[in-house]
């Protein structure tokens, strides 16, 4: 009965990863560059949905796990990798430090200030 309900949702869990594929590969080649976010997530998303298959096939019986035990764990850490180099590089203009700017350095007005007449 258990196994039953695990083999179950083994089931639902590789046909939702295989349509988080689709989406990602779809969304992956609608970015059109590698400097789009889109894109940049979309493939680390793609690796990642990769890594967990090689796990699922084996626990539903798809796959002999001999020469697949480290794959998923291989793809996992490439996800991770990239995803650390997404992060690092969006976030890269947060972790320079931008001088401020002089305080002599101030916009002059061109207007004379509009105040209160008394």
């Amino acid at each position: 009965m258990a196994l039953d309900i695990v083999e179950t949702f083994e089931t639902f869990d590789l046909i939702l990863i295989l349509v988080a594929f689709a989406i990602f590969a779809r969304l992956a080649i609608r970015g059109k560059s590698l400097g789009n976010i889109r894109f940049q997530l979309s493939i680390f998303l793609l690796i990642w949905v990769l890594s967990e298959i090689p796990h699922i096939a084996e626990s539903l019986g798809l796959i002999v796990n001999s020469g697949y035990d480290d794959i998923g764990l291989y793809l996992h850490a490439l996800s991770m990798g990239v995803f650390s180099l997404f992060v690092g590089w969006r976030s890269i203009r947060f972790a320079t430090l931008h001088p401020t700017p002089a305080s002599s350095v101030l916009p002059i007005p061109k207007e004379p200030a509009k105040g209160i007449k008394g």
